[in-house]
């Protein structure tokens, strides 16, 4: 790696540090250490104002979403929970307007009150849409659910997780071993690599990269 890109590179990680640093005593209740917030590698002239490095914009604005609640019933009805993780919950949803099935995560009800939490999960939403790669689950719509919850919803993805397959080989299930090859296997974590170096070019790091986030 040329050396230009591994420094940026190491900045960005002592930024993703820095604001699991601050996130940490955010959900603790404490303010940010006056020493925390000159570290950070990527910050803006206040504190607050953590923005997404280089290309991406990750500023959100739903000025008028939640007076638009009519629309979230009229066009989507859920269903099933598909996953949970630390900030919201995923559920399959259909789209009526379109006519397809889609994944909608939405905010945690316990996290909806408080303003960080919200403005990190609508970053979230904003920063995966602008992230257009074939392997990166692409965003459809971003809004607020007639209970003022903020949701957004992405492409239902079918399939089995890495963590899933991991498990099957290990027991050395044989329908398993003949469906997911090594050579499939390594096809699918080069695919990964692509993703991952795609956001890294454009100062995305992911933090919960895992077996059980990677669906084949």
């Amino acid at each position: 790696m040329r050396a230009p890109r591994r420094a940026t590179l190491e900045r960005r990680v002592a930024y993703t540090c820095a604001v699991d640093e601050i996130e940490r005593k955010a959900a603790r209740g404490g303010p940010p250490t006056a020493s925390t917030a000159r570290t950070l590698p990527f910050r803006s002239a206040r504190y607050g104002e953590l923005d997404v490095p280089e290309t991406l914009d990750s500023r959100v604005s739903l000025e008028g979403a939640e007076l638009d609640v009519d629309r979230f019933t009229e066009r989507y009805s859920t269903g099933s929970l598909l996953g949970e993780g630390g900030m919201g919950e995923v559920r399959l949803a259909k789209d009526r307007r379109v006519g397809r099935d889609v994944a909608l995560k939405v905010i945690r009800a316990a996290h909806g009150p408080r303003a960080d939490l919200r403005e990190r999960f609508l970053r979230e939403a904003r920063v995966q849409g602008q992230l257009e790669h074939p392997a990166i689950v692409p965003v459809y719509d971003l809004g607020v659910a007639p209970h003022g919850a903020a949701y957004f919803t992405m492409k239902r993805v079918r399939g089995m997780t890495l963590e899933g397959v991991l498990a099957l080989l290990r027991t050395g299930d044989a329908a398993a071993r003949a469906e997911y090859s090594r050579r499939r296997l390594l096809t699918a974590f080069r695919s990964v690599c692509l993703a991952i170096d795609f956001a890294h070019a454009r100062g995305v790091i992911h933090r919960d990269l895992k077996p059980g986030n990677i669906m084949l």
